[in-house]
């Protein structure tokens, strides 16, 4: 029960975070809308044309299709703001899944209060996802990319909760810093050849064939084995 009023805690902070970030002075219905059909004029205001798509105001955005790229060398969307809120809306950001480059499904890197959910980032020669600190992922596939699935290598008191994390390669399927406070709760994170989680804290986080786990287990712990994740 201890255990269970924590994680409910914790998922709670994180929505009013999420709650919190959208901006609604010049989006329809609250929201900015991303597709693969206004790429090339632009998407967003300040947005220039091609990609990657470019946030670079606080608010709001969801995707209406899928975004895709035959180069390894190309990212996807690129944050530049703080306090946003992406919303994949079912659809995935697809990289050609042929070899490592530069180019990140989301490079959200060194922003803070970041949520990201509901979607697939497959195939990136770079990261899956990159973020800063206060952030959240929810409801999430991240796998086949060729520099690690999630890099939260530079974040701080963020929260991922129902990933699903595999077949990411050159760098590990969750990077978090051992010395900052994230969490990882109630996802998979399997077959990534460096490193499945490193750093953080982990709860009921079935992990398997990953060259190896660094998280800090609390309770319910990471396991092994589907029977031994409840």
């Amino acid at each position: 029960m201890k255990n269970q009023s924590v994680k409910t805690f914790l998922l709670a902070t994180f929505m009013l975070v999420a709650v919190g970030v959208a901006n609604t002075s010049d989006a329809v219905d609250g929201v900015f809308e991303i597709s693969q059909a206004c790429v090339g004029p632009g998407c967003v205001s300040g947005d220039p044309p091609g990609f990657p798509v470019l946030i670079t105001e606080s608010g709001s955005y969801r995707l209406t299709s899928n975004l895709t790229t035959n180069s390894s060398n190309i990212t996807l969307i690129r944050v530049t703001a703080d306090n946003v809120s992406i919303d994949l809306n079912g659809f995935s950001l697809l990289g050609p899944n042929a070899g490592a480059g530069t180019g990140d499904g989301i490079d959200a890197g060194g922003r803070n209060h970041i949520n990201i959910r509901n979607g697939s980032i497959k195939g990136m020669g770079g990261a899956g996802v990159a973020i800063g600190g206060a952030s959240y992922l929810e409801d999430l596939v991240v796998a086949q990319n060729r520099s690690g699935g999630i890099d939260a290598s530079s974040s701080f008191g963020s929260l991922f909760y129902r990933l699903v994390v595999w077949g990411n390669t050159g760098n590990p399927g969750v990077n978090m810093p051992g010395f900052a406070i994230n969490y990882i709760m109630d996802s998979t994170v399997t077959s990534n050849n460096s490193g499945g989680v490193v750093g953080g804290f982990c709860s009921n986080v079935l992990m398997s064939s990953n060259s190896s786990n660094s998280c800090t287990a609390i309770a319910p712990n990471r396991c092994t084995t589907p029977s031994q994740c409840d």
